[in-house]
């Protein structure tokens, strides 16, 4: 299933399903306006509801020929409060946390994880409810832990807790996780998301888990707490991709130091050719509003001036009054932004790349050529996407175009800035040129036309040959076939 015509925008659009993206026609009105990737939220909503939307996502997305991917966002050790009513917290309060499942006094506060409060230390703090309440925490005896309110106000019932200054010594799973993994396995899909990743051996947990159930799809970290932030690193070199989730990010470090997070994250992972997703109250106001703020179209411009592959609406999409209106909104955010990206110095800037391989040097390479013949396209034809993902993160000019022999791995592709994937179903016999027929299936697709100028780079320009990465410029002419240029 391919795209009949190459999108203008290379910005990806990640929207997140929900009550107000279930009606069908509210469905497809996002996917025309732009959805990219389908975001399924495993902290909320039933087991049958989140199979029936991934369900109704493939029908429509194949009834309008586009590749959209489904990652699954998995729920991740998120704290909340436990609580039946809302409660006064008054500055000065003492409020005693019970360190199990059962209150210990019937005063006490109980969390949904409880056993993480065994990692606070005293002076560490405790925020609630993204940090609008602050409490302190003091001694901890007999199964209880002592706080102090530092800053008061009403805590209502199952609003998050944060630990911000507490390392925490949870599983990088948890029983929800696994849970959530089974049923994304039963709707095949496309990515998965580990919320509160905070090492780079989390990836290979997830791995394992994953292919417990028979699924074998790249994973995401997203990087919401202060310890993910130090080892981003690493971290980005063990996950195939990140998510700046900057809500619990704002939260778990100074909100004056997120911005400068985005960009160093943004930054690592487009070095590693690795996506990046920018995530959270980008266009929070049209939850309620047909029209974002002015700061919030600034916030989607300035992720895109990053470097962020994708850029994400959650509520917005989920639950908001206005789903199509606010993907509508971003994609002309994004196109705008993206025809100043060369003017502003943010299009074809080198990278800064060290230790490079043979494929670093390749691919760079390629992206200039490119550049310095005018070429109309770059193609490479792939088998997981990785070369393409190399091409994209120096953000060339010319449009690069990805044929890849199953749907599954075009689905994958579908965040990646700027990619055009397309579906190659030729070369199916040892001896095969590639390079030719990933032409001719970018020609069949409508991705380009005769006359085009052409960069194409193959690892394996022989099918089930030696890997001998080949640059060939060519011209498409008459049927797609390659020229002479």
């Amino acid at each position: 299933m391919s795209q009949s015509t190459a999108m203008p925008r290379r910005t990806r659009i990640v929207a997140t399903l929900g009550p107000a993206t279930d009606p069908p026609e509210i469905l497809r009105a996002i996917l025309r306006a732009g959805v990219d990737v389908a975001r399924v939220n495993f902290s909320h909503g039933t087991d049958e509801e989140h199979l029936g939307r991934i369900a109704r996502l493939r029908e429509a997305a194949a009834e309008l020929g586009k590749n959209v991917a489904v990652l699954a966002d998995l729920p991740g050790p998120k704290l909340r409060v436990r609580l039946k009513e809302p409660r006064d917290l008054k500055i000065g309060d003492e409020v005693i946390f019970s360190i199990s499942h059962d209150p210990i006094n019937s005063t006490d506060l109980t969390i949904t994880e409880p056993e993480m409060l065994a990692d606070v230390k005293p002076d560490d703090r405790i925020l609630l409810d993204d940090g609008r309440l602050q409490l302190i925490a003091g001694r901890a005896e007999n199964q209880r832990l002592f706080t102090k309110v530092k800053m008061g106000g009403k805590l209502l019932p199952n609003k998050g807790v944060n630990l911000p200054d507490t390392p925490l010594t949870i599983p990088a799973l948890t029983d929800r996780d696994r849970e959530a993994i089974a049923i994304a396995a039963k709707g095949n899909v496309d990515w998965l998301a580990l919320s509160f990743a905070r090492n780079p051996e989390a990836a290979g947990e997830l791995r394992t888990e994953a292919l417990k159930h028979g699924l074998n799809v790249p994973v995401l970290a997203k990087i919401e707490r202060p310890e993910a932030v130090e080892a981003a690193e690493a971290i980005i070199a063990a996950f195939d991709g990140i998510m700046v989730a900057r809500g619990d990010l704002g939260v778990e470090i100074p909100l004056e130091r997120v911005p400068t997070a985005q960009k160093r994250l943004i930054a690592l992972a487009r070095v590693a050719g690795k996506p990046v997703i920018t995530a959270t109250d980008m266009l929070d106001s049209m939850r309620q509003n047909p029209r974002p703020t002015r700061a919030e179209a600034g916030d989607v411009a300035n992720a895109i001036y990053d470097g962020t592959d994708a850029v994400m609406l959650s509520g917005e999409t989920a639950v908001g009054l206005y789903p199509v209106d606010a993907v509508e909104c971003m994609s002309r955010i994004a196109l705008e932004a993206e025809s100043h990206l060369l003017e502003l110095g943010h299009l074809g800037v080198e990278l800064r790349l060290t230790d490079l391989s043979i494929d670093d040097h390749i691919t760079e390479m390629v992206v200039e050529l490119a550049d310095r013949v005018g070429a109309d396209a770059i193609i490479t034809p792939t088998i997981s996407g990785r070369t393409a993902r190399l091409l994209a993160r120096h953000r060339p000019k010319a449009t690069v175009i990805a044929p890849a022999p199953t749907e599954s791995i075009l689905r994958q592709m579908a965040v990646v800035w700027g990619l055009q994937p397309v579906l190659m179903d030729y070369c199916r016999r040892t001896g095969d040129d590639r390079i030719t027929g990933a032409v001719q299936a970018a020609f069949d697709q409508k991705v380009i036309e005769a006359g085009n100028l052409l960069v194409v780079l193959a690892g394996h320009p022989v099918e089930g040959g030696a890997h001998l990465p080949t640059i060939r410029l060519t011209r498409v002419g008459a049927g797609g076939a390659a020229c002479e240029p």
